[in-house]
């Protein structure tokens, strides 16, 4: 079994008679899934011996779609490719790092008591009723 693909492979360790029964299930229900298209095809055969130039006529009109289906799909690609190379993506100016005084002054802080603080393992902050820090234990 092949460690690069995410497909996990393990059929071949099945047993003989689960891997029949899975076998033999997938068959018949590509057997009924084609049974099921039987009256459609019987119809387009109908058809094609009485009038010919109707199934010449959905010929082409199939052909007509696949290939504005293919150019479509095409210039898809083409136009999302050349977004992605060739209009810059506009990017928000990241946050710059705030030091430590700009911490303290902003919080109205002591700058020792919080240096001390932010070296201890756990830290009690202590708030006041609007929500502003008042002082770290």
């Amino acid at each position: 079994m092949k460690t690069q693909t995410l497909i996990i492979d393990v059929r071949n360790q099945l047993p003989w008679h689960k891997r029949y029964v899975s076998n033999t299930t997938t068959a018949m229900l590509w057997g009924g899934w084609i049974f099921l298209w039987r009256p459609l095809i019987i119809l387009i055969g109908y058809i094609s011996i009485q009038k010919p130039h109707l199934i010449e006529h959905f010929f082409s009109a199939i052909a007509h779609v696949l290939e504005n289906g293919f150019t479509a799909l095409l210039a898809c690609a083409v136009s999302l490719w050349l977004w992605s190379n060739f209009i810059p993506s506009k990017t928000k100016a990241q946050a710059k790092d705030k030091n430590t005084d700009e911490y303290a002054r902003y919080f109205n802080l002591d700058l020792e008591q919080l240096k001390a603080s932010r070296l201890q393992k756990i830290s009690t902050v202590h708030h006041d009723t609007d929500g502003r820090i008042t002082h770290i234990d």
